[in-house]
Formats: C-alpha cells, structure tokens, sequence
C-alpha cells in the first residue's frame, strides 16, 4: 500500500500527464495521437498505464476497447474517470474535454498538496513513536550499568520480561507502520461513505459536460447520474428509478430532495427541479457543483489524515508507556523477593 508520500508524487505526477494530454488537444491532434504524445511524456509513476493504452490505439482498437483495458491495467479511480470522459467525449464535443482535463489536472495537484502536507506531519508523529518505543530499551540500558540490577536480568524471570520487551516494542511499530498508512480510495463501483462525495462529483461534472454539449436535460440526466455503476448513492438511485417510471425530473428531484440528508445532494436536486422547470439550464452551475463536492473531499482527506495522527499516539501509550514501566520496576520488585525470601 502507497504512503502518503508516495500518493502525493503520484497524484502531482497524473496532473502533469493530464496537462500533457490537454495540450495534445489544444493542438487539434486527435485521440489517438494524444496518447502517444502522453506515453512520450508521462511520468514514471504512470508510464506502463499510458504506453499500454498508447499501444492499443496504434494497433487500431476502438477507444471502447482501448479504455477498457485501460482502466484494468490501471485499477484507479483516476483512469476509471478518465475512461468515462474519452467516450463521453469522442460521442458529444471533444473540445469540453480540454476543459474537464483542465479542472482534473487543478484537482489532483489539490490533493498532492494536502497529501505532502499530511505525509509530513504523520512522518513526524512516526519519528516520535519510534523514539517512544525507544525509550524503554534506553531505561534498560542505563539499568544494566548498574552490577546489582545485571543480575536480576540475567534470570529466567529477567529473560522472560525482555523477552515480553520485544515482543510489545516490535507491535507497537508494527501497529504504528499500519495506521500510517493511508486508506486505499474506493472505485465507483464500490464506493464508500468518504469517497462517494467524490464519485458524484464526477457525475455531476459529467453533466455539466453534456449540458454544455447540447443535450436535452433529461437525456443528459440520465446518461450522468442514472447510467454506470455507482454504489452507496441511495438518492441518486431513487431518483434514477423514479424517472424510469416516467416522472418528470421535477418531480423526481423534489421527492427525493425531501427525505435526502446530503445538502449538497439537496442542492442538485433543486438545481434540477428548478431547471426543468423554467426550461433554462446553466451547465456552469453544475460544473461549480462538482467542484465544490470535490473540495467537501478534500476537506474530508485531511480530516482522515489528522485522525491518523492521533492514532499513531496509542500504540506508544498502550505498550511503550507500560512497558517502560515494567523495566523500571522489574529491578526494585526482584530485590524485594529476594530479601523477602
């Protein structure tokens, strides 16, 4: 599993990638030639990715094939989007995707920012921890200085307890290496309750997109928000199942609007309503909408981040701490025994 750090430089790295791939278009070059120019370029991080899709665009397989494989070769959120953008794109308006690239590349080099900043604070949290399960074992030494305590640690009762030393000072590392880890981003179709702000993002950007292209608004509803598999989204899936029995979008949006707790949920609902209603649509409205859930993300990341840093503060509490203690009265408590004997 990626670090933090690793996650920031990977996601700084797909924005470059997806610069490049812009400009490829800016160009008037087509698809095909953009990825070739993007495999030229890409990043090492992301390198084996865009030359496998790269290659099958040269060998002359359709962009539905070429992506498929793209998004398995990948297996991130990251290529998952792009795929639905490259078809989406190659049946509407090749010319929004420059602009959907433009808003993925300012995102993602959002979420290197905070993940650099998140991978210096828990690396510093780390270093703390692993001066704390250090600790213990410096006691020992100091203790060892001493002729009359060698004694003591040399018996079995002593082996055993530094034996016991070990045992919890290397859990305690082992449990702080895996809570520095960071959570692993779910995909579309397994979304979960964190990143489901994320996925609908898309979505919502995705409508954007199709209303910018000259879709009716509800052909463009249902190929954003009711088509592809996005799971955990209750509100959109009952929309969704209201407009297939024949709903207006109105209607649909009000009702689901009503029981829905998500305000930035509620807010697409009347932004649809209200648009179905007076027949006037404003793609820029939407396109604010998903990046503002994008942000909400973020925001969320961070939060995630600071949690861990509080996290890494157990292990040292619950086994360095007490461990240090046992050391430091292991010494007192057999001299005691012995004299009692």
């Amino acid at each position: 599993m990626a670090s933090f750090a690793l996650r920031a430089a990977g996601a700084s790295a797909v924005a470059t990638d997806f610069e490049v791939f812009r400009s490829s278009l800016r160009a008037g070059l087509d698809v095909e030639q953009c990825a070739a120019i993007t495999a030229a370029n890409a990043s090492a991080s992301h390198l084996d990715t865009w030359m496998l899709f790269a290659n099958r665009l040269e060998q002359g397989t359709d962009l539905y094939t070429a992506v498929f494989d793209l998004r398995r070769a990948a297996d991130s959120f990251i290529f998952d989007d792009l795929a639905e953008l490259l078809l989406l794109a190659r049946a509407h308006n090749w010319l929004g995707l420059e602009y959907l690239l433009g808003l993925r590349a300012r995102f993602y080099r959002a979420w290197a920012r905070d993940q650099l900043a998140a991978a210096s604070r828990i690396k510093a949290a780390t270093s703390v921890g692993a001066l704390a399960a250090a600790a213990p074992w410096v006691l020992v030494v100091l203790l060892l200085t001493r002729p009359e305590n060698r004694g003591f640690f040399a018996t079995l009762q002593g082996v055993a307890v530094l034996s016991l030393g070990v045992l919890l000072t290397a859990l305690a590392l082992f449990v702080s290496s895996r809570l520095a880890r960071p959570r692993p981003i779910s995909r579309t179709e397994n979304s979960n309750k964190i990143d489901l702000a994320l996925h609908v993002a898309q979505r919502v950007e995705l409508l954007g997109f199709l209303l910018a292209s000259g879709l009716p608004l509800r052909l463009a509803v249902e190929r954003a928000l009711s088509s592809g598999q996005l799971s955990g989204a209750s509100e959109l899936e009952q929309f969704s199942e209201l407009i297939s029995t024949g709903h207006s979008l109105q209607e649909a949006a009000f009702a689901v609007r009503e029981n829905s707790k998500n305000e930035r949920l509620k807010e697409l609902f009347t932004k649809l309503a209200i648009s179905d209603q007076l027949g006037m649509v404003d793609s820029s409205e939407f396109y604010d909408l998903g990046q503002a859930l994008r942000e909400k993300w973020l925001v969320q990341q961070s939060a995630t981040a600071l949690a861990i840093e509080t996290k890494l503060l157990f292990p040292q509490v619950i086994l360095s701490l007490p461990l240090t203690v046992l050391f430091a009265l292991f010494p007192s408590v057999s001299m005691l025994g012995s004299s009692l004997l």
